[in-house]
């Protein structure tokens, strides 16, 4: 080992300075997001109503599991009119807590938020595992919670943040110990239960565990994770495809292939491109990294320098599962978990950067200012969202539909509803349609939709909630095919107006 000169030795404790002070700046710089986060989750938790079209259903859906209802009916031809999208775990999972303490959205959105600070911290230990660098663990965990679009679905009662914090878990247990018996297994467990919570979840984390395994020479390992997860989800969809008589396929697979829409990813690519270029650049520079050593160097190295065969596989299946945020109606949890993979790529560049500590010290200056740029679109953009729909205005507009539904129901009238739909399981109905879905498979042809359109004209349903946004005008043309369009304009007359969404009563005219 070459003695360094008493000049060496004090630049690099001089260089050990700067980084450990641009860490610090790093810790203050993350202060700010992390307060939108708690007070986004505050808000969320405290409000009682619906934050999101998606909310509705599974909530719906928890309820009807809990009463012992086939969730994927392989026939749809009469009410109700509903898709079971995901697997059961999240459903599951929200069950006992509902049970126990009541119908509520507040049980779900405390999953995931819990859920996506584990991810956070899970992050870090990977970080950590892969590189043996705390401060590349500090900035993969410390950045997820500071993305945009973490920070707003982390506060929904949607799945993602559970298949999200289930599949960083199950990649900890494999990249902690490589080859460890008890490891495997329980990665194995964890990687199946991530993708019996949301489908996507079954390519990058296990692909990053197999890579990393692979590139740890613990290759046997690496087939029997492979082998195993494969035969565990097989075997579990294959029951499941047994009790529904082949209605889970229908709901979970062919339900999910909706159109795409080469706009929507161009917006996204374009909203990552000026927000989160650092993040960018870091996912970028850890897959060339990789193949510099699938090229030259095919070892192993405890040090951490071979960190890349976790994260860039991790990265690459990241963004393949990101590319179908192209669909018609996808949202921003399509990103969650390629958000989670360039920060634990950040986190790989300042780790690989250990032994240069003023270059490392100019990378974590980077990530603040990469802190920044996400803070910014946060503060203005998808911190709002929430807050807007939290106001004491909306809060009242909601009030007043809660309140017209309510009377419906001691009518014997069920309404359908589309953003509102969960307002319905409040008040102890259930959803008996959900258009966005059912529109979706009716212009596939996957779905006829005649019955219901003349049921629509009958008066079969009296009162319609139909969400009419400022900011998406033209978001009811997702959500119902023109043909139940022009059934409502022809039999349904507006009846009142409360937090953007129109009341329509049955006229029959």
């Amino acid at each position: 080992m070459q003695t360094r000169t008493p000049l060496q030795k004090w630049l690099w404790a001089l260089g050990n300075l700067i980084v450990l002070a641009a860490l610090i700046a790093l810790v203050g710089a993350l202060i700010r997001p992390l307060t939108m986060f708690i007070d986004h989750a505050q808000r969320a938790l405290e409000y009682p109503y619906v934050l999101n079209y998606g909310e509705g259903p599974l909530l719906d859906q928890t309820l009807r599991l809990g009463r012992g209802d086939n969730l994927y009916p392989v026939h749809l031809d009469a009410p109700p009119y509903t898709i079971t999208n995901y697997p059961p775990v999240y459903l599951l999972a929200q069950l006992p807590l509902v049970e126990a303490s009541g119908v509520s959205f507040t049980w779900g959105r405390a999953i995931s938020l819990v859920s996506m600070v584990v991810s956070a911290v899970m992050l870090a230990l990977i970080a950590r595992a892969i590189t043996r660098d705390w401060s590349a663990a500090l900035v993969s965990g410390g950045l997820l919670l500071a993305v945009p679009y973490v920070l707003h679905w982390s506060a929904l009662a949607r799945i993602d943040g559970l298949a999200l914090a289930l599949s960083l878990i199950g990649l900890w247990c494999a990249a902690a110990r490589p080859g460890e018996w008890l490891s495997l297994t329980l990665a194995v467990v964890l990687l199946a239960l991530a993708a019996y919570t949301r489908q996507t979840y079954l390519l990058a984390a296990p692909l990053a565990a197999f890579a990393w395994l692979w590139g740890a020479r613990a290759r046997a390992s690496a087939f029997m994770l492979a082998a195993w997860l494969a035969a565990v989800v097989l075997v579990v969809f294959a029951v499941m495809l047994v009790l529904t008589e082949g209605g889970a396929f229908f709901h979970m697979v062919t339900a999910n292939v909706n159109a795409l829409d080469a706009d929507i990813l161009r917006f996204y690519a374009d909203e990552m491109g000026r927000a989160m270029p650092i993040l960018i650049v870091a996912g970028g520079v850890t897959v060339l990294g990789w193949l510099f050593l699938l090229l030259l160097r095919w070892d192993y190295l405890e040090d951490g320098s071979a960190a890349g065969w976790l994260a860039a596989p991790y990265a690459l299946g990241a963004l393949a599962a990101a590319l179908t945020i192209a669909k018609v109606g996808s949202d921003v949890n399509y990103l969650l978990e390629l958000s989670a993979a360039l920060c634990l790529c950040a986190g790989v560049v300042v780790g690989w950067l250990k032994t240069v500590p003023l270059i490392k010290a100019a990378a974590i200056v980077g990530v603040i200012v990469q802190v920044f740029l996400m803070a910014n679109l946060s503060e203005t953009k998808y911190y709002r969202i929430i807050f807007d729909r939290t106001t004491p205005e909306q809060r009242a507009g909601v009030e007043q539909l809660m309140a017209r539904l309510t009377a419906a129901a001691n009518d014997g009238v069920i309404p359908l509803a589309d953003e509102h739909m969960g307002l319905l399981t409040l008040i102890g109905q259930p959803i008996l349609f959900q258009p966005f879905e059912m529109s979706q498979l009716a212009l596939a042809r996957q779905w006829d939709e005649t019955p219901f359109v003349e049921s629509l004209r009958a008066g079969a349903y009296p009162l319609l909630l139909l969400y009419q946004p400022m900011a998406n005008p033209s978001l009811r043309f997702e959500r119902w095919t023109p043909a139940m369009l022009r059934a409502i304009n022809d039999v349904f007359r507006p009846d009142g107006q409360y937090a953007e969404t129109i009341i329509y009563r049955y006229s029959g005219e």
